[in-house]
């Protein structure tokens, strides 16, 4: 149950974010960079510039990848070079794109606490002598995106195709949890809803993935290839993302989050499930 819910918060917030930024890479690389630069911690406000070799190392990507990529990010005002490296400051945090991205992604994981609890799983206990701050809430929750990539036994795949296989696989769960035990099919043009990225790159990427053996085409759409799901990488993958969800989930408790009323903490309002049908 648990391992479904992060599935479902992993295609969610790649979704907010692609929504809000554009595309997987651009959002994986602001997250990053705005954990590494420190604008989203509890308490006061710290500024650590980022270098891109750091951003490279943390993604597990080439440095020139990251460094390009960045620099599109840095024209599109989203970073800011300095003398010392990359840095996330107050006129970003302030920008609509980033606003969105950020109260996106919390407020996912405020669903996702909340659907942890009333599923009975276990959570840590609230801290009510600490005055929740919904910045710390967004840190926590670009910390629980960056772990669905770093965790996932896939992590250095194109991250085009990595939002695609997150997708694929949470919507093969939710069907399959309404038909059965078995991962149900979805259809390349419900994985393109869920992700808000045009079909033509959906299709051509799926094509790459089933080449590879990553995803098996049936008739009634796609599905993970069952040996992967099963596959030790794939268990050990799934069981590393589950413990560090639940250290996240403990800190969050740790900076006030109203872990026993998790609603009361929604910036906007419970986030609606992408649509499947």
């Amino acid at each position: 149950m648990f391992e479904g819910l992060l599935a479902e918060f992993a295609a969610s917030a790649i979704s907010a974010g692609i929504g809000a930024l554009g595309a997987p890479n651009r959002v994986l690389i602001f997250a990053a960079a705005a954990r590494a630069c420190g604008p989203f911690d509890y308490g006061p406000g710290r500024s650590y510039p980022v270098s891109v070799n750091a951003l490279a190392a943390s993604l597990a990507r080439p440095f020139e990848t990251i460094r390009r990529q960045a620099n599109q990010l840095i024209d599109d005002g989203l970073l800011v070079r300095g003398e010392t490296g990359l840095s996330v400051p107050l006129q970003v945090i302030c920008d609509p794109r980033v606003a969105l991205m950020a109260d996106g992604c919390h407020d996912l994981l405020v669903r996702l606490v909340e659907d942890v609890r009333a599923a009975n799983l276990m959570l840590p206990e609230p801290r009510p002598d600490r005055v929740y701050d919904p910045r710390a809430g967004i840190g926590i929750a670009f910390d629980l995106l960056l772990a669905t990539i770093e965790c996932h036994h896939h992590r250095r795949e194109n991250w085009t195709r990595l939002a695609l296989i997150f997708a694929i696989e949470w919507a093969n769960r939710r069907f399959a949890h309404a038909a059965g035990p078995y991962l149900a099919p979805v259809k390349p043009s419900t994985v393109a809803r869920i992700l808000g990225l045009p079909y033509a790159t959906v299709s051509r990427n799926i094509e790459g993935l089933v080449a590879s053996g990553k995803l098996r085409r049936v008739p009634e759409g796609l599905v993970i290839a069952p040996d992967l799901v099963t596959a030790p990488a794939a268990i050990d993958a799934r069981l590393a993302l589950t413990n560090r969800a639940r250290q996240l989930l403990g800190r969050l408790g740790q900076v006030g989050f109203p872990l026993d009323q998790p609603a009361r903490a929604y910036i906007g309002a419970r986030p609606a499930l992408p649509a499947l049908g």
